[in-house]
């Protein structure tokens, strides 16, 4: 046995080398996670992004955080509304959090502008162009108080109109709605334009910077305007969905989405991560910054994997017929 653990003796001090050079304080490690912590959570509200919540929660429980002994989250839901985001920002920042857990750009930019001068870590998921954005310096090294899950939204554009033709292979004309005070959505537009000039395909786009000209916005759509509506980087529209999913099919438009909860609440179909998934994922991060690494040190990932899922209960409400060979290549098709 002493044999045995002479010649595991290299393999220990190469670990802890490991654990020291990520930034863990090695003494304490055992010790860290028996403390209680407290993590800020603020969110825009709507199905897609309490799922990520669900998700990132979920994330934590599995690396031994157990809410109410050593995790306490603080966690606010602005309800789909971008006016009550540095309100929720401030509450949990109040509250003395260890950590804030921001969910969309627009949360995480509020974060990073209210912690200016302080020391509280952010760790952000669902944000499109973080360097873009100005969040942080380069995805390999965030520095600053930052880092996070980037959903590549903007890249995945030409990839989701690629699919949606195949879903519906007459597609001629799309329609989008973007948010022309966000610059993410407003570069996620730019972005769709050049991929519909590329792939031949016509366009038409409306604009809402609120809950109440998106509302107006979707209550004008009628099924001649487009072929179909492809959802592009806005958060206050995921905030929102299910106002254009209802919309979407008393107009018998197919409505090509972002994430799999969308589809799951009645959009016709999707391709890109699941934002559940990207909750977990999150909760890595959260975990590295709680046990002493400094955020900016942390390279910002991308999602786990990709799913194409197609609402087979949706296309047969609005008299839409799926290829075969299409569904054949979904990952999941809901019937």
């Amino acid at each position: 046995m002493f044999k045995s653990l002479i010649k595991r003796i290299p393999l220990i001090i190469i670990y802890l080398l490991i654990l020291s050079t990520l930034g863990y304080p090695t003494e304490e490690l055992e010790s860290a996670k028996k403390k209680q912590y407290k993590v800020g959570i603020v969110y825009m509200g709507g199905k897609s992004f309490s799922q990520t919540v669900e998700g990132f929660k979920a994330g934590m429980r599995n690396l031994g955080y157990k809410d109410g002994k050593n995790v306490v989250y603080e966690v606010v839901n602005t309800s789909g509304s971008k006016e009550k985001i540095a309100e929720a920002v401030n509450g949990v920042i109040k509250k003395n959090v260890h950590v804030i857990y921001a969910v969309t750009t627009p949360v995480a930019r509020e974060a990073m502008q209210q912690t200016e001068g302080k020391s509280i870590p952010i760790v952000f998921s669902l944000v499109a162009d973080p360097v873009g954005s100005k969040l942080i310096k380069s995805i390999k090294e965030p520095g600053g108080n930052m880092t996070g899950i980037s959903n590549l939204a903007i890249e995945l554009t030409e990839k989701r109109l690629e699919m949606f033709k195949r879903v519906i292979p007459n597609l001629k004309k799309v329609m989008w709605i973007y948010d022309p005070n966000v610059d993410v959505s407003v570069k996620a537009a730019e972005h769709a334009r050049s991929v519909c000039s590329k792939m031949g395909i016509s366009y038409i786009e409306k604009r809402a910077g609120n809950q109440d000209e998106l509302a107006k916005v979707i209550s004008n759509i009628k099924r001649g305007d487009a072929d179909g509506i492809l959802h592009i980087v806005n958060a206050i529209l995921v905030a929102n969905n299910k106002l254009l999913i209802d919309k979407a099919k008393k107009e018998k438009l197919p409505y090509f989405t972002t994430d799999a909860e969308i589809v799951e609440e009645g959009a016709l179909a999707n391709y890109g991560p699941s934002f559940y998934d990207i909750g977990r994922q999150s909760a890595r991060l959260v975990d590295k910054v709680l046990m002493g690494v400094k955020p900016g040190a942390i390279p910002v990932e991308s999602p786990d994997k990709y799913d194409f899922i197609i609402n087979l209960k949706t296309a047969n409400a609005i008299d839409i017929k799926i290829p075969e060979n299409v569904l054949s290549m979904a990952t999941k098709v809901i019937k």
